[in-house]
């Protein structure tokens, strides 16, 4: 039996185990030799002496090198070492990243496999292989009371109607934009990306955007026993003055008509005296919106019945239900679990903000980048990776 020497421990117990950090802020791993990562890697969940599992492997290897050169260098690949941009082995990145004294090789074999783990993450996660059918239950509810209106806006109509100035989608975000997000997360994994679906309401001005949230809860499209507490953020409404002017009302009161004086004092009224913490650190502070994520029951048939249905189709007439396909499909479970997606309300000036300026998606965006170059790159010297 081989000595090891026990002490000092590595930085995965140090750092991470230990001291709580994301694993993909370590300076470096511990793995010995080849055989050591292959141990490594099958405990991952690869085995790396099953091709196609090895292929998938190199598979993402290639795209986390295609990310860095596009996205973090700026297209400025010669700053890698020859020997990751001509890798033969997936393995000797384990071995490289776990060099002492650390060297350039090392550093970059770091790189590399940081975003290689992140795209492992999103490559694994069940919800986006079902992603079309989830956005389709998701967004039923709202279609349900939408309507769209000839002069290019929108009204949400059932018991009554309130007016919109526009409603806005987000469908699913592409690889690359959940890798950039991941990359700067202390998580780090899939699971805790909640705006992959969302929809923006733009209402006609502050108060509207009360309006629309009453309208989802009177219509039950908003159900506050599916919000999650801590993804809501109110940057547009003052709360106490809410809470004041709402127990002033006189029975009977009629919200005054867009535009009128009295309607536009009740606007200021509740402005927030002072900025709120969005708790995004990326969030321009002229950003202004109601914000909440909301979690969906969704509820997908049983994978077994595709492939009872096709096998039913191979079988002679009356076959089928002799051996008595149609009851096992009856007898198969729904796959039902809760898909989470974000919901914004805003006025009009926040919605214009968010189009242009320190507040719009592309500034955000670019924050985003800069952070996620930040923490890619660590332990990389600047002058060995322009960017």
């Amino acid at each position: 039996m081989a000595r090891v020497s026990l002490f000092p421990l590595p930085p995965e117990v140090t750092r991470v185990i230990l001291g709580g950090e994301s694993s993909i802020d370590m300076g470096g791993l511990n793995i010995r030799d080849h055989r050591s990562a292959r141990g490594f890697a099958r405990n991952y969940g690869y085995d790396l002496e099953t091709p196609a599992q090895r292929a998938h492997v190199v598979q993402v290897y290639g795209d986390a090198m295609e990310f860095l050169g596009s996205a973090i260098l700026d297209g400025h690949m010669e700053a890698i070492p020859l020997e990751i941009r001509m890798l033969k082995d997936p393995e000797d990145l384990l071995v490289w990243a776990s060099f002492r004294p650390q060297n350039q090789l090392s550093n970059w074999a770091c790189v590399v496999l940081r975003v290689m783990h992140t795209l492992f993450h999103i490559d694994h996660n069940v919800n986006l292989r079902y992603l079309k059918d989830i956005q389709t239950q998701v967004f039923e509810p709202y279609d349900r009371f939408l309507v769209a209106l000839e002069d290019g806006t929108f009204v949400l109509r059932g018991d009554y109607e309130v007016p919109l100035v526009a409603v806005e989608r987000k469908e699913n975000k592409d690889r690359a934009s959940m890798l950039l997000k991941m990359l700067h997360k202390p998580e780090n994994v899939a699971e805790t990306i909640y705006d992959q679906i969302g929809i923006r309401f733009v209402a006609q001005d502050r108060l509207g955007v009360l309006l629309v949230i009453r309208f989802l809860l009177d219509h039950h499209v908003l159900m506050p026993t599916h919000i999650k507490p801590s993804r809501s953020r109110n940057l547009l409404v003052d709360m106490d003055a809410l809470h004041a002017w709402s127990h002033e009302l006189p029975e009977g009161f009629a919200i005054p008509p867009v535009g009128s004086p009295e309607r536009d004092a009740i606007c200021a009224k509740l402005v927030p005296k002072t900025r709120i913490d969005g708790g995004n650190p990326f969030m321009s502070r002229d950003y202004k919106a109601v914000q909440f994520t909301v979690r969906t029951l969704i509820r997908l048939p049983n994978p077994a019945v595709a492939v009872l249905e096709k096998f039913s189709k191979s079988l002679a007439p009356g076959d089928a239900t002799r051996v008595k396909i149609p009851q096992l499909i009856q007898e198969q479970e729904e796959f039902t679990f809760f898909f989470a997606h974000e919901v914004q309300v805003m006025e009009p000036s926040g919605f214009q903000s968010a189009r242009s300026g320190p507040a719009s998606h592309g500034e955000y965006k670019q924050r985003q980048r800069d952070a996620a170059r930040k923490r890619v790159l660590r332990g990389i010297k600047l002058e060995e990776a322009p960017c």
